[in-house]
């Protein structure tokens, strides 16, 4: 199929020069630490990636006005993406401490993707380079598309396309009209979250590096960065509780968010997919904290209620942040804990998984194909807070859950080659799909070192995988696609 190579150029130079641009702060912070090898290393990267996005823009100033369609718009999110990840991968490489190429690549995928798994030890790392870890992590958060777009008007409805391509979640409730005024609300009240729970931090008497790095990382549901003791020192009862709750809040579809900010503040109460992921947060908690009683492993309700509760919103919004060894957990808590990972946040969240929605809409499949076995002239339709869902929409979901099982069934049959024990084999695949990072077994703390190094970019493709939902990437290998006659 052709493609509009000078809007896909223009598009991917523009996120080169907004990349070199976010790579300022760790500049600074490399400056203010007097840090030589970091310094050199994000000057390098911010001159490579600002040189190639100024020669591209240069390249396509005389830009046609064709727009993306719509098969096109999930190879330029792939491109995108790609190109933000590789880009990515420089600061590691020049930052002198012997970081290898595959490890950078495996950190910055992980960064972008929103998941706490990692091969190189945040330790090792220099404050410049991990903040451009968390920066990576926190733009990523959101999305890179919706960034391209706010700066972008000339994209106009192949803006559209592209998030469509990107946002994470079926479309089943319609938010801002206007793609534009969208990414600038996503964005603001983002970073308006963000802000506050730096505050929230910094009142809990934590310094304000370690607040502002933590904070980048909890909101987008990357998990937390335990830098030089910082969790053993600084993570207090309210501390724990501040990380959990602005985990939740950026767990929520944003569309909610942006309908209180435009005045329908009834509308939190009344969406259907909050509802149902704050109860199922809130029974996972309760069966979690049994499951601990029960067994021993937890000595009070209330010793046993935090540590459930912690772990659950950690796997739920598929942060992967942990506060106690979930590994030596009984069995049925970490079945409850691979559940709601599985199922994951809200659409158009920062999170990973099938998502709640997609969820919900299946239950009610599954309902009315109970129902009509039993009234089979009946007609009953399935319907998401009063309104019908389509016969097409309610197919995609379908095949969407499917296709999920699918790919990581094939996720765990690759990885299996590396001959680790079961559960690690079992739960990686899960643990990288939804971007929890975390899992069972020898990554219970989301350690990916135990990988080969082909074994570490099978993980990195799985993770990627999961942050575009599949179709961006698994569309490229469809006949049809390629097909010019069928491309629209």
């Amino acid at each position: 199929m052709s493609f509009n190579h000078k809007l896909i150029l223009r598009t991917i130079s523009t996120l080169l020069l907004l990349e070199s641009a976010t790579m300022v702060p760790s500049f600074l912070c490399a400056a203010m630490d007097h840090d030589v090898k970091s310094l050199k290393a994000m000057t390098l990267s911010i001159g490579i990636l600002a040189l190639l996005g100024l020669l591209g823009l240069f390249m396509t100033k005389k830009q046609t006005g064709k727009v993306i369609k719509s098969r096109e718009s999930y190879f330029v999110v792939l491109v995108c993406w790609l190109t933000v990840i590789f880009g990515g991968i420089l600061p590691y490489i020049f930052a002198g401490q012997g970081f290898t190429v595959v490890d950078a690549i495996f950190e910055s995928v992980a960064s972008w993707t929103t998941s706490s798994s990692w091969v190189i030890d945040p330790n090792l790392m220099p404050r410049g380079i991990l903040l451009w870890k968390a920066t990576s992590s926190w733009l990523g958060g959101m999305g890179v598309i919706l960034l391209a777009i706010i700066v972008m008007s000339s994209l106009g409805n192949s803006g559209k396309k592209l998030a469509a391509a990107e946002l994470p979640g079926p479309e089943l409730l319609q938010g801002s009209a206007r793609i534009m005024e969208t990414a600038y609300l996503c964005y603001g009240i983002y970073a308006g979250i963000s802000v506050i729970e730096l505050i929230f931090l910094m009142l809990g008497k934590m310094p304000f590096f370690e607040a502002m790095v933590n904070t980048m990382t909890s909101i987008c549901t990357a998990g937390i960065i335990d830098y030089h003791g910082t969790v053993e020192m600084y993570f207090t009862t309210y501390v724990k509780m501040v990380i959990a709750i602005f985990s939740i809040v950026s767990s929520l579809n944003f569309l909610v968010y942006i309908n209180i900010y435009q005045g329908r503040i009834k509308h939190l109460i009344k969406d259907i997919e909050s509802r149902a992921f704050l109860t199922i947060i809130a029974v996972a908690t309760l069966l979690t904290a049994g499951g601990l009683l029960i067994t021993g492993e937890s000595t009070g309700i209330k010793d046993s209620l935090s540590n459930a509760f912690y772990a659950v919103v950690s796997f739920a919004c598929t942060s992967g942040f942990l506060f106690t060894n979930v590994g030596a957990w009984p069995t049925v808590c970490k079945v409850v804990l691979i559940a709601v990972c599985l199922i994951g946040g809200c659409a158009n969240s920062t999170c990973g998984g099938i998502k709640v929605i997609r969820f919900v809409v299946f239950l009610k499949l599954i309902s009315r194909g109970v129902y009509k076995r039993i009234h089979p002239k009946s007609i009953k339709a399935v319907t998401i807070q009063g309104k019908p869902v389509s016969a097409s929409k309610a197919s995609t979901v379908s095949t969407f859950i499917l296709l999920f099982m699918a790919v990581y069934l094939i996720s765990a049959l690759v990885l299996s080659f590396e001959n680790l024990d079961m559960e690690t084999t079992l739960t990686a695949p899960i643990s990288l799909f939804t971007n929890v990072g975390a899992g069972f077994g020898k990554i219970v703390n989301a350690d990916y070192r135990i990988f080969s190094a082909p074994g570490k970019l099978v993980c990195s493709v799985i993770m990627l995988l999961g942050r575009l939902e599949l179709y961006a990437i698994l569309i490229l290998f469809s006949r049809s696609f390629w097909d010019s006659d069928k491309a629209r």
